[in-house]
């Protein structure tokens, strides 16, 4: 069985990358890859997932402005 915390890749879309579980009740996974949360049916997903030690990497944060510099005080 599948155990929240888990780090997973999936052997069908290696594209993925890894993911952490979030839910796994013995009927449903729902997982957390860069991408965005995947949900699948445990009965048909199980058999492709293999735990990793690996982490999921995180989005790229979006470009933004640089932070502002301090103002002086006289």
């Amino acid at each position: 069985m599948l155990i929240v915390g888990s780090f997973v890749t999936h052997a069908k879309l290696p594209e993925l990358g890894s993911g952490e579980i979030v839910v796994a009740d013995g009927q449903r996974v729902s997982i957390r890859f860069a991408s965005g949360e995947r949900n699948f049916v445990y009965a048909l997903v199980e058999p492709y997932l293999t735990v990793t030690a690996e982490a999921p990497v995180g989005r790229p944060s979006k470009p933004g402005r640089a932070p502002k510099a301090a103002k002086k005080s006289r």
